[in-house]
């Protein structure tokens, strides 16, 4: 284009060296590029300069990082320079993820996603969960609980273990300030994931762990003050039960639970809301805060037991995310051991061939979630983690 050989290139040769390629363009469009491109002031612009800005261009960079400094730009320069600096940091943010999914399980842009991919994805939008189901299957169970813990009544007279069980049964029932939040709660989720059972569940998972946060600051906070220096056990039970949460969510995620901005917004949000309600409900009476989770994660038991029988097949034909056999199968167990109260260590060792044993694995653990906190709430003595009650009974073994 550069017909005079002075090594700049004038609005006119560049207008007539478009045009000469079929590209129809307005002469005042060339004069705005050919400023744009003009980076040291000097009358024209060089090839390399146009070459240049036509790169940006093409890559989606801060293509109009030079014209904003242009006497007669289209932006001032107090505005145009911040603006340049935010959408080029940008554009690193974006490259810079763009080489973190490149190679991943699952894309954003399904448009990519290979046809094993697309026939997952398939398969994760048939499953149902029916929320009357559900209901259906909590109040069986309610009723179980009930009618178990009348028999035993009747039945205490001279057997003190059994009155003891009868005692804490009673202990636990809750009271309706409990059951109110907890209906509501279970609504919305009704409400909000009707028959999006994926989702439903990254959003449980999202706020199910702010309770043992929450537990796990306030013990930290009692420390601090002074009012309670023999908590440290409990601590670490809490944050192996937020740990186990933390592992279901990456489930979830690996699944596409999290795909809905909209989901993603009310999950955060609530969580952040719950967190700030459990801690002062927590202050105020501990066991409270203790039944409302156990309510919450006896649900989770029975909505992850309806899911599983309603969805049994398609669930077998599915294989398992990475991030469920890197924590099921993993050699190092300890945490998932920690908030497993009701039973010793290395005594549960879940296997993960497919998706239907990765939401059986997820439901035993909400259930053993609902033990641990069945025994925050009538323990008589400091509850003591798995791992440091079976040192304990290994070194009086070796003492004796």
């Amino acid at each position: 284009m550069d017909r005079d050989g002075s090594g700049s290139l004038s609005t006119q040769e560049v207008y007539e060296g478009l045009n000469s390629v079929g590209i129809a363009v307005a002469v005042e469009e060339v004069e705005k590029m050919v400023a744009a491109a003009d980076t040291d002031g000097v009358d024209g612009v060089s090839e390399g300069e146009l070459l240049t800005m036509m790169r940006d261009v093409a890559e989606g960079k801060g293509v109009m990082r030079t014209a904003f400094r242009q006497g007669g730009a289209w932006l001032p320069g107090f505005i145009a320079q911040p603006l340049v600096a935010l959408l080029e940091f940008i554009g690193r943010l974006d490259d810079k993820q763009d080489r973190k999914l490149q190679g991943k399980v699952r894309p954003y842009d399904m448009r990519e996603a290979s046809g094993e991919m697309l026939e997952l994805r398939g398969k994760l939008s048939q499953l149902v969960l029916d929320n009357d189901a559900v209901w259906k299957r909590e109040e069986n169970r309610r009723e179980q609980i009930r009618t178990a813990l009348e028999r035993a009544k009747k039945e205490t007279s001279g057997a003190t273990d059994r009155g003891d069980l009868v005692s804490k049964l009673s202990q636990t029932e809750s009271p309706g300030i409990i059951l109110g939040p907890y209906f509501l709660l279970c609504w919305i989720l009704d409400v909000l994931f009707t028959n999006r059972p994926i989702q439903r569940f990254w959003f449980l998972e999202n706020v199910a762990r702010m309770p043992y946060l929450s537990y796990s600051t306030m013990l930290a906070y009692y420390e601090v003050l002074g009012w309670w220096r023999a908590s440290s056990d409990v601590r670490l039970i809490h944050f192996a039960e937020e740990w186990n949460e933390v592992q279901h969510l990456k489930i979830m995620e690996a699944l596409g639970g999290d795909r809905l901005w909209l989901d993603r917004f009310l999950a955060r949000h609530a969580a952040v809301f719950y967190y700030i309600i459990l801690n002062h409900a927590w202050l105020i009476s501990p066991s409270a805060a203790y039944n409302f989770s156990e309510l919450i994660e006896f649900h989770a038991v029975d909505t992850y037991g309806e899911f599983l029988d309603a969805n049994e097949e398609l669930l077998k034909s599915m294989p398992a995310p990475q991030e469920a056999i890197d924590y099921y199968e993993s050699d190092d167990l300890f945490l998932f051991d920690e908030f497993q109260t009701g039973r010793e260590p290395s005594t549960r060792r879940p296997r993960v061939n497919s998706l239907y044993d990765v939401f059986m694995n997820i439901r035993d653990d909400e259930l053993e979630h609902v033990k641990t906190m069945f025994e925050c709430q009538t323990a008589e003595v400091q509850i003591m983690s798995p791992n440091s009650r079976k040192q304990r009974v290994e070194k009086q073994t070796a003492s004796r």
